[in-house]
């Protein structure tokens, strides 16, 4: 369980910095390119590598090398816990009921 809360932790510190949140709500469209994402920013290619690498870390985004390009895409995954923590959030009773059923 600690692991679990140190996970999403790190997702919504991820997501605390606007550039990674809006680089987030982007990626919701689809995968997008390092390049297509770099456009949308007035950053370097180092200073957008390094969020991509928090939100990889997060485990927010997942990255695929494809010949020259690294293409980013959203983890279903990780927005599915993301969904079930503000949901036992707004819910508890049902979060509660939930554990004690495993």
């Amino acid at each position: 369980m600690a692991h679990e809360n140190n996970k999403i932790c790190r997702v919504f510190k991820a997501l605390a910095e606007p550039k990674r949140y809006r680089i987030v709500t982007m990626l919701a469209n689809g995968k997008m390119s390092a390049s297509e994402i770099l456009k949308h920013f007035n950053v370097t290619q180092p200073t957008l590598s390094h969020d991509m690498r928090l939100l990889i870390d997060a485990e927010l985004v997942n990255n695929q090398r494809i010949g020259k390009s690294v293409m980013y895409e959203l983890n279903p995954e990780m927005l599915q816990n993301m969904i079930d923590v503000l949901t036992a959030i707004q819910h508890p009773e049902t979060a509660d009921s939930a554990d004690e059923a495993e």
